[in-house]
């Protein structure tokens, strides 16, 4: 008795810890489910993390055009911070209509397979015309030089 007992713990141990080990690695292949933090997003990904949202709105938009987070996200009166969900201020809707531009002339004419604002890939950023103004920089501090060549020779009639 004492043998068959030992015999199906031994078994329900093995049973035990396979079901264990197929458990752990469902577990490890399933994606993890990212809350999401942010409301109202129709250009940058709905799952953007809280570190890619503060590289984005700081790094890329805050340096390009030399501004804070009031420049396009209304406070409200007496809040702390900003509605950034609010579309009460229509300068968001311009940064959407010019994210929008800048992807898309990353993939068109600069061929970035799947261009995402925030990407070191992009080619074309904000700060590629506005350097850190929030109207573009048309007037270039660089002379332009053509060089047209070598004139041709005198012809001879």
């Amino acid at each position: 008795m004492k043998k068959l007992f030992l015999q199906v713990n031994r078994q329900l141990l093995v049973m035990m810890t396979m079901v264990v080990i197929v458990v752990l690695g469902i577990a490890g292949t399933t994606a993890p489910v990212h809350p999401t933090l942010y409301k109202n997003l129709k250009v940058l990904p709905q799952d953007i993390s809280k570190e890619a949202m503060h590289n984005i709105m700081e790094g890329q938009f805050g340096d390009a055009l030399g501004v804070h987070c009031d420049y396009c996200h209304l406070k409200e009166p007496g809040a702390d911070h900003p509605d950034f969900a609010s579309d009460a201020n229509p300068k968001k809707d311009i940064a959407r209509d010019m994210m929008r531009m800048v992807l898309k002339m990353n993939k068109e004419n600069f061929e970035v397979q799947n261009p995402l604002i925030g990407d070191s890939l992009m080619v074309v950023t904000c700060y590629t015309c506005h350097h850190g103004s929030t109207m573009p920089d048309t007037k270039s501090t660089i002379p332009v030089v053509h060089d047209f060549g070598k004139p041709a020779p005198p012809q001879k009639n």
